[in-house]
């Protein structure tokens, strides 16, 4: 495919700060060094353009993938962004469509090695909190009273010490993960906005659509068309 490969070290080193980028938080630094290899990328000899950008873009993902350890709680969430990241860059078709797909890429990324790092709180209650959430995003009696008679705890002592610890609310961090979470069947399927609103326990279609913009600032089916899947 290459007469040479001098590009290697440069793309190699560029891989490394973006991996770290996305270990140290740094989800800004991360997408400008990918939209910097992915131009690099697209200037090389290949008889077509875009396969060896759709290549590192795939290897990038199962390379943060495989940071996770199997015994990971979060590892069933992360390879449900895997298959999402790898259906949208296999829709990719031009170099804007992979310009634009940046930021939903390292987007991704990011969610994905959080799970990497230590629990926001070394409360066991809190950190239970957490992992019941994280497990139950998809049942309907997913709720603060919920939470806090599984734990054992009363809702106002719970709702206090996890705002406390983690800075937002119990009610917050529900809708916050049903909302991260939904975005894997909206990129990854075809599946009505609906529907996917219903499957992650929301009110209505309405609820769901107006949550979803308030923390991504566009509809559900405005991410969808910008993402071309």
């Amino acid at each position: 495919m290459f007469d040479d490969f001098s590009h290697v070290d440069n793309f190699y080193t560029l891989d490394q700060q973006i991996v770290s980028a996305l270990r140290n938080a740094h989800p800004i630094r991360a997408q400008q060094l990918l939209e910097k290899l992915t131009l690099a990328l697209l200037t090389l000899p290949t008889e077509d353009e875009y396969v060896s950008v759709r290549f590192y873009y795939r290897g990038l993902v199962y390379h943060v993938i495989r940071l996770i350890p199997v015994d990971n709680p979060n590892v069933q969430t992360a390879l449900t962004y895997t298959s999402a990241l790898l259906t949208l860059i296999d829709e990719l078709e031009t170099t804007l469509d992979f310009l634009y797909a940046i930021p939903v890429i390292v987007e991704y990324l990011s969610k994905m090695t959080a799970f990497l790092s230590p629990p926001v709180s070394t409360n066991p209650n809190v950190t239970t909190t957490i992992h019941l959430i994280e497990d139950h995003l998809k049942e309907p009696e997913l709720s603060l009273p919920w939470i806090a008679q599984q734990i054992g705890l009363s809702s106002n002592y719970l709702s206090a010490l996890f705002k406390q610890e983690v800075g937002e609310s119990v009610p917050e961090r529900i809708r916050r993960r049903r909302i991260d979470a939904s975005i894997a069947d909206l990129l990854g399927t075809n599946e009505p906005i609906c529907a996917i609103g219903e499957k992650f326990r929301f009110a209505s279609c309405t609820a769901y659509i107006n949550t979803f913009k308030s923390y991504k600032r566009m509809t559900p089916l405005q991410y969808r068309q910008l993402f071309h899947l």
